[in-house]
């Protein structure tokens, strides 16, 4: 065996090596995406039966306070969605300030009365 087939077989096995972990990279990204997506998507159904009276009378008051909470939880969603890289984590910024603005959405949401009738383990709701 040459120097020269020894530098191929190894930059194969590198090579294949980093393809594994960015396949095991990426799974773990878009399991942590589908997650905090679940969360909002959880959190804009709860809106909508807010909204159409589903857990009694909605306040008129409180429709732009709701507008603007889904406003930045879908605007912190779709940075974090941004942050989508198949090699590299999603950063943890990204992460924890789309979390916080949907927790701030569906809290609001509870102390206007509206509660899930099944308990999210995100949120806590």
């Amino acid at each position: 065996m040459t120097l020269n087939h020894s530098f191929y077989k190894f930059a194969y096995l590198f090579f294949i090596c980093n393809l594994l972990v960015a396949c095991s990279q990426s799974q773990k990204n878009i399991a942590v995406i589908d997650k905090v997506q679940t969360n909002y998507n959880d959190a804009f159904t709860l809106n909508e039966q807010y909204i159409n009276g589903q857990y009694g009378q909605p306040d008129p008051a409180s429709f732009e306070r709701l507008k603007r909470y889904r406003y930045e939880a879908y605007q912190a969603l779709m940075e974090f969605r941004g942050q989508y890289n198949k090699r590299n984590p999603i950063p943890k910024v990204s992460e924890d300030n789309a979390k916080i603005k949907i927790n701030q959405y569906v809290s609001y949401l509870n102390a206007l009365g509206a509660t899930s009738a099944t308990k999210n383990t995100f949120t806590g709701f």
